[in-house]
């Protein structure tokens, strides 16, 4: 989050927000500064001119906190605007680049932009109003008496300086908050997705010690940083009470030695006050922004997309091959593959049992993970290595997913240019008896919730990775025949298919345990 960012989001609203508030600073001021007016008039004994005094005092003062909760509202209007842009350019990121998991995705998101508008934004807004209404109160002191200008010139000055003391300290306990956030968030995403399993074993024990263990991390991350922020409250608080006294005793001293008069000792009263709370709230609000540096250059760093300046290849793919790859996992488990060749064109059937890391290999095609060793190569027709275009290559995981929208959408994947394609694909699918069984055909909605589609209903809409794993055998002949028609290259991980099935495919590639 950049404040200069922040301004430039609506820099005309912004300056309006200012105005207000040094017309709140000002009115505040200036109802203070005409107290010693009316408690003039008090000691003499004219009470009409008092009331009358301190009546314009309470509408001024009325007033001004009226302007200043216009200028809090139309800040928050901004901000929010502000944090809408850095939700998109987050999203943007995740969607170009590698995303982080979704818990973390959740955090950055939701959690840790609560936490910077609330110890970032908010706390610029309060030391921009508090602010502008110390310089108006020292300048009112100082048509009062200059030796109380220059006192409260000189307590503002270490008030401001104790937040240095802290702001390690505060930094380091709101990065921890931040990182046992996101690794309670990760703990709900990897247990809970496995809830029906954990229900299945009866297994509650082990879940309920799981989650109370980075639940307790979290917790006491939380308490740890409230004690952090608790001991800067604490030296603000004494530093502004010793203050507030000092300006007071002045005033009296110089009350007694016939400098100012006796309503000086009452507005210069309510100037410290006023003062000694305005210091309190920048030393606070300073504390607080500190404590989310380092938070707030995360989400900074979060907002660059690192592939944004990639030059596209535009050469055709017209063979992948792999050569020496392997990964190894951080369980210690290395999975080693084969060297494979496929031509354009090919249609291909990979196979093997289960672990042996079909589905591994299409994601180091796809780069969707880095090999440990080896690399996978493209080429273009003059033999030439190139840089594919990954989002050219088209991938359809096992475990597909399914957008809370209707069918037509999930197909077309909200391009409305391909809804034309639309009756080819659900006929290439065998997707049409499903479609006209729904009350609604293709615009019946997905509910996620309810999980309103059959297994191999959903595997017809997205054609999974082992694509036919719940399709009957005389739909999975159908749409795999329709898929190896094309001019495409077609690689298909499965097993257990039917020979008639097999003989669709130019050749077969079957994987073995090769673990080490």
């Amino acid at each position: 989050m950049s404040f200069q960012k922040l301004i430039k989001t609506n820099l005309l609203l912004f300056i309006v927000i200012i105005v207000l508030e040094i017309l709140f600073a000002a009115g505040s001021a200036t109802s203070s500064y005409i107290i010693q007016f009316a408690y003039n008039q008090l000691v003499k004994n004219i009470l009409l001119v008092f009331l009358l005094i301190i009546a314009s005092s309470v509408f001024l003062s009325f007033l001004s906190y009226i302007l200043s909760s216009l200028a809090t509202y139309l800040f928050s209007k901004q901000t929010q605007k502000y944090i809408h842009s850095i939700r998109h350019k987050l999203i943007s990121k995740y969607y170009h680049d590698k995303a982080p998991k979704v818990a973390e995705m959740e955090n950055e998101l939701n959690s840790n932009l609560q936490v910077l508008t609330k110890n970032y934004a908010d706390q610029s807004l309060s030391i921009i109003q508090s602010g502008f209404l110390l310089v108006t109160s020292i300048s009112s002191l100082l048509l009062m008496n200059w030796m109380l200008t220059l006192l409260a010139i000189i307590l503002s000055v270490i008030t401001l300086y104790i937040p240095r003391f802290t702001r390690q300290k505060a930094s380091n306990a709101t990065q921890k908050v931040v990182s046992r956030n996101s690794k309670y968030l990760l703990a709900i995403e990897e247990w809970f997705n496995g809830l029906e399993e954990l229900r299945k074993y009866t297994a509650f024990n082990k879940l309920d010690l799981v989650m109370q263990k980075v639940s307790q991390n979290l917790e006491t991350s939380f308490v740890k940083r409230k004690k952090v922020i608790s001991v800067a409250d604490f030296l603000n608080g004494c530093a502004n009470s010793f203050s507030q006294i000092a300006i007071t005793l002045l005033a009296a001293i110089l009350f007694f030695n016939h400098q100012v008069t006796f309503g000086v000792i009452i507005a210069a009263g309510n100037f410290s006050s006023m003062i000694l709370n305005c210091l309190l709230t920048i030393t606070t609000s300073l504390t607080r922004i500190q404590s989310v540096q380092g938070l707030n250059k995360q989400i900074i760093e979060s907002q660059k997309l690192a592939s944004s300046h990639k030059e596209t290849n535009t050469d055709e793919i017209y063979s992948i091959s792999t050569h020496n790859l392997s990964i190894s996992f951080k369980n210690g488990e290395t999975i080693y593959f084969p060297d494979i060749h496929i031509e354009r064109g090919e249609k291909v059937l990979l196979s093997g049992d289960s672990g042996t890391g079909k589905s591994t290999l299409f994601k180091l095609i796809l780069n969707k993970l880095q090999p440990t060793n080896g690399q996978v190569i493209f080429e273009n027709k003059y033999g030439k290595e190139v840089s594919p275009d990954y989002a050219e290559i088209g991938y359809i995981p096992q475990d597909g997913k399914l957008f809370p929208t209707s069918i037509i959408n999930n197909i077309i994947m909200f391009d409305n240019k391909l809804k034309k394609l639309v009756k080819k694909a659900v006929e290439n699918n065998d997707l049409s008896k499903d479609i006209a069984s729904m009350p609604n055909g293709l615009e019946t909605e997905i509910d996620l919730d309810t999980n309103n589609f059959s297994g191999g209903q959903k595997q017809k809409i997205i054609l999974a990775d082992e694509a036919t794993s719940a399709i009957d055998s005389k739909s999975s002949y159908r749409i795999l025949k329709n898929l190896v028609s094309s001019n495409k290259t077609v690689i298909v991980v499965a097993h257990n298919l039917t020979p008639a099935i097999e003989k669709l495919f130019s050749r077969k590639i079957s994987l073995v345990n090769n673990k080490r």
